[in-house]
């Protein structure tokens, strides 16, 4: 009985420890799952904590820039740090709404530490994150086929062949004037071999009758463009305006004068300036892209000379009046300049400077197409040419008259051109080339025309048809490198900015688009201690506009 005793004895032992064994291992693998569950869910908190930090920085726009420009930037103040720790506490605390103490110690993770590691700048990438929130909202606020109409307008406009021309007409006028130094200075030496001889004394005499009865069509404007010729097309209505740059994060190099011509009485006035031209005309370009949208922005949210009435932003219609603003954000409309378009093409603090730039630019680029005009014109060649070959036969110097002829076009050319300044700076369109019906100024007209009266000449026809001002802006803006536009359109915004109420502390340098940003957290185990210390998670979150 004894043996028997002991048996079931011992086997009640190894029973008890065999269920004991697989209780500790139900235990155990329950408690691992437990603990798996749990390391995924802490950690699925630190990620949603992060991510939702991410979001809650970008939130963090400046209104007035949103309210005004329809972008999208952060304004980092020095405090972002900051702001990020105490939000990813905030949402992965002990403490939230709704957690009892013990269950927000399970599943709430420490914060260690954050920091930004990475932002996405105005510059980042080739401007891509700037174009891109620029041709967004071009396509969504005018509409998908916006781009295309506004390339159709000027779609086979090639600058590029008007500055060959431009360039020809220099080569064969310069060639022309040096022929003719040549002539002349074989006729001055005759004339002189003449009058050692006694024989010219009365032929100078009829000469200078002879010039007094000659009416030269270009000594009129000639003497009109000694002065500037901004005060001949505005009238001396010019903005004063200057832009503070010491106020400005980040400046470019202004764009090359664009020189005035002298006169047309000599040959080396006119071709110096054709051939000296600075203005970067490219071709037209042929598809809408990113870039040509960001253009079309341009011109749509910020002033230019052909618009007075306007006011910068694109909350404010064409009037000035406010449209509906979103932001609720009180908004002045107040420039730092008023021509702002004509800014971001040549870069200029001032105003004026801007302007002078721009109306050389489109009046040497006028003179060309008209000079083309003239000399397929049968009937305005041939008055050219009966004024040249008048001209140097009362100076006696009959080689002379081709050069003369050239000259006489160019000041007619010059004068039609001026006409066609003001016309366009009024907001009226000028057909790039002209024929008959759409030609204004006689070479009578020139001889007479004065600044007073530029106006009363200009648009008399009222042809709607053709380029206006904003399409040659258009243009112009197609031949500024992408890093000078960008820049100079974010000055525009932050001059502006900083005339608005809350808005005078904004930098475009502390500004971004998008950060990334690390962030570590610990949590200690629940069910497994030792020396096994606390979990550590590490996260990398990014977000951008």
């Amino acid at each position: 009985m004894k043996k028997g005793e002991n048996y079931i004895s011992w086997v009640g032992a190894y029973t008890t420890v065999m269920f004991s064994m697989i209780f500790l291992t139900v235990l155990s693998l329950v408690l691992s799952a437990l603990e798996a569950v749990r390391v995924s869910a802490v950690r699925m908190e630190a990620e949603i904590a992060c991510a939702v930090a991410c979001e809650a920085f970008l939130s963090q726009y400046q209104p007035q820039v949103q309210a005004r420009y329809g972008l999208y930037l952060v304004d980092r103040d020095g405090l972002d740090t900051l702001f990020l720790k105490q939000f990813i506490e905030d949402n992965c605390g002990g403490e939230d709404v709704g957690k009892s103490s013990s269950s927000a110690g399970w599943f709430s993770p420490q914060l260690e530490a954050v920091a930004i590691d990475g932002e996405i700048s105005l510059a980042y990438e080739d401007f891509r994150y700037l174009e891109k929130q620029i041709s967004d909202y071009m396509t969504i606020s005018q509409g998908a086929e916006y781009g295309q109409e506004i390339l159709n307008r000027i779609t086979g406009i090639s600058l590029t062949d008007v500055q060959e021309d431009q360039r020809q007409i220099a080569s064969d006028m310069d060639q022309l004037g040096r022929e003719a130094q040549i002539n002349k200075a074989k006729a001055e030496q005759e004339a002189k071999n003449a009058d050692s001889e006694g024989n010219g004394l009365q032929d100078t005499s009829s000469q200078k009758e002879e010039i007094i009865e000659v009416e030269d069509p270009r000594e009129n404007i000639s003497n009109m463009l000694k002065y500037p010729i901004l005060n001949l097309v505005m009238g001396g209505n010019v903005s004063s305006a200057v832009l503070d740059t010491s106020e400005l994060s980040q400046i470019t190099p202004a764009e090359n004068d664009e020189g005035q011509i002298r006169g047309f009485m000599e040959y080396r006035d006119v071709a110096d300036q054709m051939e000296n031209s600075s203005g970067n005309l490219i071709s037209s370009i042929k598809s809408v892209s990113q870039e040509f949208l960001v253009d079309c922005y341009i011109l749509h949210a910020f002033k230019n000379v052909s618009v007075p009435d306007k006011v910068s932003g694109i909350c404010f219609d064409s009037s000035g009046e406010e449209r509906q603003n979103q932001e609720r954000v009180c908004l002045t409309g107040v420039s730092a300049l008023e021509y702002e378009v004509e800014y971001i093409i040549c870069g200029k603090a001032s105003d004026g400077g801007n302007l002078q730039n721009i109306v050389n630019r489109i009046s040497l680029i006028r003179m060309v197409m008209n000079m083309a005009y003239l000399m397929q014109s049968p009937a305005k060649s041939a008055a050219a040419h009966g004024a040249a070959a008048a001209l140097s036969t009362a100076v006696m110097m009959p080689f002379l008259e081709q050069l003369i002829y050239m000259l006489i076009l160019a000041a007619w050319a010059y004068g039609e051109a001026l006409i066609d300044c003001r016309s366009l700076l009024e907001g009226k369109k000028v057909p790039f080339m002209k024929n008959d019906a759409t030609w204004t100024l006689s070479l009578n007209q020139l001889s007479h025309i004065g600044s007073s009266q530029l106006s009363g000449y200009a648009g008399e026809n009222g042809e709607e048809k053709g380029l206006s001002y904003e399409d040659y802006l258009r243009l112009f803006l197609l031949g500024v490198s992408k890093e000078k536009k960008y820049i100079r359109l974010m000055n525009l915004i932050e001059a502006n900015t900083h005339l608005e109420a809350g808005g005078e502390n904004f930098s475009v340098a502390d500004s971004v688009f998008g950060i990334s940003f690390c962030a570590d957290f610990t949590f200690s185990p629940i069910f497994f201690g030792g020396k096994a210390g606390k979990y550590e998670h590490h996260v990398r979150k990014s977000a951008a506009y």
